[in-house]
C-alpha cells in the first residue's frame, strides 16, 4: 500500500511540474533545497539535499522540464526521473548524474505540492572513461529501431552485481536470460555484465548502471521507428492468380465419355433400323417370286 501511494505521489509532483506548478506554496511550509556541486560535468553526479520537511516521512524528488539525467537514492535502483527518499529529521537527500549539457531543475515534494526546487547546471561532457580506468562503462549500440534487441555490456570493477534502468519504463525492457524489465539486477563475470535490451518507443532512451545505491554510468541511445511493413499487402494481389477460368474446363473433361455414348447409341440405333428394313425388302422378295412364275 505505501508503494501505491508513493507511486501516485510522484506522478502528482510530475504532474505539478509540468503545468508549471513550482511555487514553494505549502500549508507545511516550504523546503530549503540545495545541489552540491551545483555544477556538474556530463556523467557527473551531484547531491540534492532537502531540509526543512517537518514531520514529513517521504521526500519526492523530481526532474522539471527536460531531465537531462537521472535521479536516484540510498535505498537503490538504477535510476529514474522521479525518485521517493526517506525523511529523516525534516531531511531527504537525493543523486542527480547528468546525461547532457545544459540547466535542469530538481523540485521536491510531499506528492501533492512542490515544496522547494534547486537548479543544476551540466557544463560540457566529462572525460570519457578508457577501458583501462576503473571507471565503469556501458558499451551499446547508439543507433537502434524499436523492436531491435541489441546487447548491453557494463564493464565493471569490484562488484558482484550491477542493476541496469531506463530514465522512463515505456523506453524498452532488458533481459538477462533470468528476469525481464525496464529494470532488472545481473550478475558481474569477469568485471562484466551482459543483458539484452530491446527498445520499445522512438526517441532519445537514456541507459542507466546502478550499484544499487548510486547511478555508475549510462549510455543515451537514439531509436528510430520501425518502417512500415507493406509486405502484408501483397498477398490480396496474389488471389486474381489464384482465380483462372481454367477450372470449369476441367469439370468439362467428364462430357465426352456422354458425347460418345450418344454416338454409340445413334450408330447402334441406326444398325438396327438397317437390318429391320433389309429384312423386310428380303422377305418380300421372297414372297413375289413364286407368283411370278
Amino acid at each position: 500500500m505505501k508503494r501505491i501511494t508513493q507511486l501516485v505521489a510522484l506522478v502528482t509532483l510530475t504532474t505539478l511540474l509540468a503545468v508549471g506548478g513550482g511555487t514553494a506554496a505549502s500549508a507545511r511550509g516550504t523546503a530549503a533545497v540545495s545541489a552540491n556541486p551545483s555544477t556538474v560535468a556530463v556523467n557527473e553526479t551531484t547531491t540534492i539535499t532537502a531540509t526543512g520537511l517537518g514531520g514529513l516521512e517521504d521526500a519526492f524528488f523530481g526532474l522539471a522540464g527536460s531531465p537531462g539525467g537521472l535521479l536516484s537514492t540510498q535505498s537503490g535502483g538504477a535510476g529514474s526521473t522521479d525518485v521517493s527518499s526517506p525523511a529523516t529529521d525534516g531531511q531527504a537527500t537525493a543523486y542527480f548524474r547528468a546525461t547532457q549539457a545544459g540547466t535542469f531543475t530538481v523540485a521536491v515534494g510531499d506528492g501533492e505540492t512542490v515544496l522547494g526546487t534547486v537548479s543544476v547546471t551540466v557544463s560540457g561532457s566529462a572525460p570519457q572513461p578508457t577501458a583501462t580506468s576503473q571507471s565503469p562503462i556501458i558499451e551499446v549500440d547508439s543507433s537502434l529501431v524499436v523492436g531491435q534487441k541489441t546487447q548491453v555490456e557494463a564493464k565493471v570493477d569490484g562488484l558482484q552485481t550491477v542493476g541496469f534502468g531506463l530514465d522512463s519504463a515505456d523506453g524498452g525492457s532488458f533481459s538477462d536470460g533470468g528476469s525481464t524489465g525496464p529494470s532488472i539486477t545481473t550478475a558481474v563475470t569477469d568485471g562484466t555484465a551482459t543483458v539484452e535490451f530491446t527498445p520499445a518507443r522512438a526517441g532519445s532512451v537514456t541507459i542507466a548502471l546502478s550499484d544499487g545505491e548510486t547511478v555508475l554510468a549510462s549510455a543515451v541511445v537514439q531509436v528510430a521507428a520501425a518502417p512500415a511493413t507493406p509486405s502484408a499487402t501483397p498477398t490480396p494481389s496474389a488471389t486474381p492468380s489464384a482465380s483462372p477460368t481454367p477450372a470449369p474446363v476441367a469439370d468439362s473433361a467428364p462430357v465426352l465419355p456422354w458425347i460418345l455414348l450418344v454416338v454409340a447409341i445413334l450408330v447402334i440405333a441406326g444398325l438396327i433400323v438397317w437390318l429391320v428394313v433389309s429384312r423386310r425388302r428380303g422377305s418380300g422378295a421372297r414372297r413375289n417370286g413364286p407368283t411370278a412364275d
